[in-house]
């Protein structure tokens, strides 16, 4: 409670949260106490909710490495919002409340990139090596081999690419801890811009060694793949950066687990389970609303 003079004194009922009321002749105010709403729980609204949080902490493991992944955004819209849009009609996984506040993340084949360029095809080989379908016109790819030999092998066989656009490489590693088991994922960004008259050694001064191959004349990339992969296209216009549409290629055996129905409605439960509803009645809640940024 405070007390007032002057002006301000002369005050009488309420402005927003605040009541300002005569007591022993002096003005004093006092700040409303609400009762908080009890929210409403809907099946829709709380699967929504428990694969959030899952999505959210995906893109925060990309740190800030997803940008510019959309094109053709509505004005107001964010990366975020897109990726949030794109994928939480899919792919659902369901984390428990504790998992979700502790970070807890599981790679699945989400959406990473929207664009117009012509995408990567990437499929999972032997011992689950990634191979795109980036012809490398018979080149191998060792240690003595240039970023200009791999710029020259990808723009000379593959029409889509030019030199001066970047390849990216997502790797998404997906991770257990060992005394909790809550999962975990980390993601690794690597990004070539290519460049026919670069010398410096592709393996070693770029990206480390194994971490690009060729697979049946075909470019290998990121070795074996435990979690996710996604290999973007990109380059620079006039008109802004474009990119190739990409998803996540995935092999994780944790997936599974966080996609049954038990895991759903374990998530669902953490977080207080379900309101009773009305059979016929319309839940106006349950319609989306736009996504903010985390």
């Amino acid at each position: 409670m405070a007390i007032f003079s002057g002006i301000i004194s002369r005050l009488r009922g309420s402005i927003g949260q605040l009541t300002f009321a005569r007591v022993g002749g002096k003005t004093v105010v006092r700040e409303k106490v609400e009762k908080q709403a009890v929210p409403t729980r809907t099946r829709r609204q709380m699967r929504r909710r428990v694969i959030w949080a899952n999505l959210v902490n995906l893109y925060r493991a990309f740190s800030d490495t997803l940008h510019p992944s959309f094109e053709s955004k509505a004005r107001g819209r964010s990366d975020f919002n897109e990726f949030m849009s794109v994928n939480l009609g899919a792919n659902s996984v369901a984390l428990t409340a504790e998992e979700a506040r502790q970070g807890g993340c599981v790679v699945s084949s989400y959406q990473v990139t929207r664009g117009s360029l012509p995408g990567v095809d990437v499929q999972l080989g032997e011992n689950n090596v990634a191979v795109t379908d980036l012809s490398m016109g018979g080149m191998t790819i060792g240690a003595s081999t240039t970023m200009k030999t791999f710029s020259q092998a990808i723009v000379d066989h593959n029409p889509a690419w030019e030199n001066g656009d970047q390849l990216t490489v997502f790797v998404a590693h997906q991770l257990q801890d060992a005394s909790t088991g809550l999962p975990r994922v980390t993601i690794e960004a690597i990004e070539l811009t290519l460049d026919v008259n670069d010398e410096l050694t592709l393996l070693g001064d770029l990206v480390e060694a194994n971490f690009f191959g060729v697979e049946n004349g075909k470019l290998a990339v990121g070795g074996s793949v435990n979690g996710g992969i996604a290999v973007v296209h990109s380059r620079l216009t006039k008109d802004g950066t474009k990119v190739s549409t990409q998803f996540f290629v995935v092999n994780n055996a944790l997936l599974s687990r966080y996609q049954s129905a038990e895991a759903i409605e374990a998530a669902v439960q953490s977080y207080g389970g379900l309101k009773q509803e009305e059979f016929l009645t319309p839940n106006l809640d349950d319609l989306v609303s736009p996504t903010t940024e985390p």
